[in-house]
């Protein structure tokens, strides 16, 4: 091989360095950590019920692997985090035995047909949390602003006021902020936002602390654990088709469209920073995240609408999971084509 063909083909085997799967799964157990606390914190009893039995249901799942003591540590801690993402993307009504049994059943599933933790390009925890909800629809809430509702200047201010009692610390910080940040710029906020972003009393565990997933976020991608691109991408499409797209199709004034609605409820911060990269559901090159990313923003839009959907996020990633092995085939043949010139255009020079 020529110098030249060195030029053209970068080989770097110890250059990278990327965190251990099992490292990077810890890490997000201690992310989620807050907000089970907070859930502790708020009596919210029946949400932690339904995570304990995910969990369970999810270890039971690879029983096998712990029998025959293949990867003990790494299995254990991935159906942890995989049972605690189940629990908090069920409601607070959901049977807590149910979802034993269906975590059980569809996780155990995903591991016999499709391969385990990077391997599958089906990400268990949506693929279970979409049987839940076919099985048991009925436990589920609905859209919650729909309809008239989307009409209004404000219609996130409109479900505050009607769905949930502010925090009694609201009116405090409200104020603080009107004053010391927002009175800058000579606007403020009403009473509820503040509530909204800190806990919007979803049903739902994985809805409700908008603020915590944040900062769980700001942590993660400051630590290199996973890819800042993907989740910006997807949220900022979302949220230009919320914008732009929503108030053609409600009838509404044009560029109404509620970003605060639409980010702050159906989950949609949480599934973007902790479901969307699932190892071995995302694409490989960075062409291929992009285009993953932006068809999510999409996808989004249509399962989810102007937010408030109980589970379009989820579904979200599912249809994303059926698009990522045909952008990995292109990827795959883009790579040999690209191999296969650069070794034509080689023999070339050596002649």
């Amino acid at each position: 091989m020529s110098k030249e063909f060195y030029k053209r083909v970068s080989i770097g085997p110890h250059t990278t360095f990327t965190k251990s799967p099992t490292l990077r799964m810890l890490c997000f157990l201690l992310a989620l950590l807050p907000q089970i606390i907070l859930l502790f914190a708020t009596r919210s009893y029946s949400s932690i019920a339904i995570i304990v039995c995910a969990v369970a249901g999810a270890l039971c799942s690879r029983m096998w692997n712990f029998l025959k003591r293949e990867k003990l540590f790494f299995s254990i801690v991935h159906s942890i985090l995989a049972g605690t993402l189940i629990g908090f993307f069920l409601p607070a009504s959901y049977p807590p035995i149910a979802a034993f049994f269906i975590t059980l059943i569809f996780m155990a599933s995903v591991n016999l047909f499709f391969g385990g933790q990077g391997v599958s390009w089906v990400n268990p925890v949506v693929f279970t949390v979409a049987a839940a909800w076919f099985i048991g629809h009925f436990n589920f809430p609905g859209f919650e602003v729909f309809g008239d509702d989307l009409l209004l200047k404000n219609p996130s201010l409109n479900f505050i006021q009607n769905s949930f009692a502010p925090n009694p610390v609201d009116e405090k910080l409200t104020a603080f902020f009107n004053d010391s940040v927002f009175g800058i710029f000579g606007v403020s906020i009403p009473e509820g936002y503040v509530s909204f972003f800190w806990d919007n009393l979803s049903q739902i565990p994985a809805f409700r602390f908008n603020a915590l997933t944040l900062l769980s976020s700001v942590i993660l991608l400051a630590l290199d654990l996973e890819d800042g691109m993907i989740p910006f991408v997807y949220l900022l499409v979302y949220s230009l088709s919320v914008k732009f797209l929503s108030p053609l199709m409600t009838g509404g004034v044009p560029l109404s469209g509620d970003l605060l609605l639409a980010l702050l409820s159906s989950g949609t911060l949480f599934a973007a920073f902790f479901l969307l990269q699932w190892d071995g559901t995302v694409p490989y090159t960075k062409q291929g995240r992009l285009i993953y990313a932006a068809c999510g923003g999409i996808v989004a839009f249509v399962f989810c609408g102007t937010g408030t959907s109980p589970i379009g996020s989820v579904m979200t990633i599912l249809f994303l999971n059926l698009l990522t092995p045909m952008i990995q085939v292109y990827e795959s043949r883009h790579a040999k084509k690209k191999v296969a010139s650069i070794l034509a255009q080689e023999k070339i020079d050596e002649r």
